[in-house]
């Protein structure tokens, strides 16, 4: 009987063992074939790319709380998956923050010209023109809803401000705090509403271009 068990338990950690080595050997194959994509665009481009590893798809998660005139269009506990993009060009540094839902609704935060030297919290203005005023960053914000009908209307900021409080591979964050409208609201600013947004992306999907995701991350 005691031989029987150490055979079953010896079975088992065999089973995992492979079961484990399986699972690397994959994230390896996907690895292998990512420095490749990378190395090819480094070549086309010139501009150093990152495209994330294997682990970072498979762990990432992301949560959105986003309110506007006392109507919830995403919450928190809505599973999300969560990419974050880093990119340098000539108009300075820019990130993306890309939360998509199962249920057709996605959220893009996008935060442009931000010195390379900047410290947390870093903060972005919204603006109906989007300019830049050389000074601030400036930040936008999109939220799509698709339904059988169609894409529907969801509100925009055009005024106030975006804070990302952290930067980190483990955890990124930021808040919203402005007030906006649909995109025929943009003229009436009496008619603009007060829209609140708190996100988290949770071990994202981190990709570059044109600069190292480490210098970018606090």
């Amino acid at each position: 009987m005691r031989y029987c068990i150490k055979l079953k338990g010896l079975a088992a950690t065999l089973a995992l063992l492979c079961f484990l080595s399986c699972n690397s050997a994959k994230e390896n194959a996907q690895d292998a074939l990512t420095n490749q994509m990378e190395k090819a665009i480094e070549a086309k481009t010139g501009e150093k790319v990152d495209l994330g590893t294997a682990n970072s798809y498979e762990n990432n998660s992301g949560s959105v709380s986003f309110v506007s005139d006392g109507q919830t269009y995403l919450k928190s506990d809505d599973k999300l998956q969560a990419i974050a993009i880093f990119q340098k060009d000539k108009d300075g540094l820019a990130m993306s923050f890309q939360l998509t839902g199962a249920e057709g609704k996605s959220l893009v935060v996008i935060i442009k010209h931000i010195p390379e030297d900047f410290k947390l919290p870093l903060t972005g203005k919204f603006a109906v023109s989007n300019s830049y005023d050389g000074v601030n960053p400036v930040a936008t914000m999109i939220l799509m809803q698709t339904s059988e009908s169609g894409v529907l209307n969801s509100p925009m900021p055009f005024e106030g401000t975006l804070t990302v409080s952290k930067l980190t591979e483990a955890e990124i964050a930021f808040e919203v705090d402005a007030k906006g409208g649909n995109a025929t609201d943009t003229e009436s600013p009496s008619a603009w509403k007060s829209i609140i947004v708190s996100g988290k992306l949770k071990s994202p999907i981190i990709q570059s271009s044109g600069i190292d995701k480490k210098a970018v991350l606090k």
